[in-house]
């Protein structure tokens, strides 16, 4: 009988408003403070105010010349690049040519190369096709994202591309942690990036769904998102695989769920029946009771839609123990970051299990009566925990759910 490869998370990268390290990151969270707040570096002229998760690159992280000259164009690829660079170093694996030759990356984003295309639109408007150099045209290929990665970092094995909106980061986890339990590879990089674009702000202006404020998930008052721009990138690695080398393994990939609505483009289905399918195969798949789910990083939005349909898929997967499992949403504090966010939840997992600690929901006061869930509030809480639950939902109705387990 062949004996299951089981998957590990044996390094993390964060590059958030909370800070470029996963220490920075988890300090952060941990105390619940707010990081959002008016934009310094980014416009859009068509917004009266501009409020949101600001990331400043450290000087060690400007992409060489011959990738683009222009920062502000290939913010991204930057945040991207980072984050890879500092999962690998933490792993204990950058710069291991033989075992990245091997290794590959899925990269999840929504809108990651927007600014390029903008920049190509306005050329050719301006000034014709003429404008347009060939080379110009592979720097509006989403591909080029995780590719650039591979190339930087040395990774031979498969390199993929995925948006499926703001679910990106975990559905590509999903599928690293499958092309690692089949064989194909034995290390894999997987997450998502994002930064800010102009139709991410008016786009959802237009629909009335940013946050008057500031993002408050689960609120009596919650009017809307804050975003946040930023990339997580988590190295998973074959267990026996990490142990060979002196890897740290430093939480476990014990399964995941995945499903659509199938209800609306934009809007979630008010019910969560989609949300909760997914929850349940997280479970059902990994033979996992869900009385051994310690905490559950929402997707928590703060829109009033979003988090509703949350809540109702909770209570439908948990039942009688819904309230009594902590739940918590880190978007509050480092803002909506797209297709990074459940990659960063993720991590925020992977140190909630190995410091056994939660960390509070900001902005949030009063709950919304309706729910009547457990909320951590205020202030970090200890907790025993052995399994967390990490939600994400996308526009298109895509769920992708992750559970991660506790390393002894």
């Amino acid at each position: 009988m062949v004996t299951p490869r089981r998957v590990v998370v044996s390094g993390c990268g964060a590059i958030s408003a909370a800070g470029n390290d996963v220490e920075a990151f988890w300090s952060a969270l941990l105390a619940g403070r707010c990081l959002l707040q008016p934009l310094a570096h980014f416009t859009a002229p068509e917004m009266d105010v501009l409020t949101g998760g600001e990331v400043a690159l450290d000087e060690e992280d400007a992409l060489p010349a011959d990738v683009d000259t222009d920062p502000e164009r290939a913010r991204c690829e930057q945040l991207a690049l980072a984050a890879a660079s500092r999962a690998l170093r933490h792993a204990g694996l950058l710069g291991q040519t033989a075992t990245l030759a091997n290794a590959g990356v899925i990269l999840g984003s929504t809108m990651g190369l927007e600014r390029q295309i903008g920049d190509l639109s306005q050329r050719w408007s301006a000034e014709g096709s003429a404008a347009i150099d060939g080379s110009f045209g592979l720097r509006v290929d989403e591909h080029r994202l995780p590719a650039l990665i591979a190339a930087r970092c040395g990774l031979g094995g498969p390199v993929w591309h995925n948006a499926t909106a703001c679910s990106s980061g975990n559905a590509a986890t999903a599928w690293a942690f499958d092309t690692i339990v089949r064989g194909d590879a034995d290390v894999m990089l997987a997450g998502g990036a994002d930064t800010f674009t102009r139709s991410l702000f008016n786009g959802f202006g237009r629909m009335g769904a940013l946050a008057k404020s500031v993002c408050k998930p689960f609120d009596k008052s919650r009017d809307g998102v804050s975003f946040g721009e930023g990339a997580g990138i988590l190295v998973l690695e074959e267990l026996e695989h990490a142990r060979s080398r002196g890897g740290h393994a430093l939480a476990e990939i014990v399964g995941y769920g995945i499903s659509n609505d199938a209800y609306h483009v934009t809007a979630p289905d008010p019910n969560g029946t989609g949300y909760a399918r997914a929850m349940s195969q997280a479970l059902s798949t990994s033979h996992v009771e869900a009385a051994r789910v310690g905490y559950i990083c929402a997707h928590g939005t703060g829109t009033p839609y979003n988090d509703l349909g949350e809540v109702r898929a909770i209570r439908t997967v948990f039942g009688d123990l819904a309230p009594r499992i902590p739940i918590s949403s880190i978007k509050s504090i480092i803002g909506h970051t797209n297709g990074a966010a459940s990659a960063l939840a993720s991590i925020a997992c992977v140190l909630s299990l190995r410091s056994q600690r939660i960390p509070p929901t900001a902005n949030l006061t009063e709950p919304d009566p309706e729910f009547g869930l457990d909320f951590v509030m205020g202030q970090a809480r200890a907790a025993a925990l052995d399994l967390c639950l990490n939600l994400s939902a996308g526009f298109g109705g895509f769920n992708a759910c992750l559970l991660l387990g506790r390393m002894p």
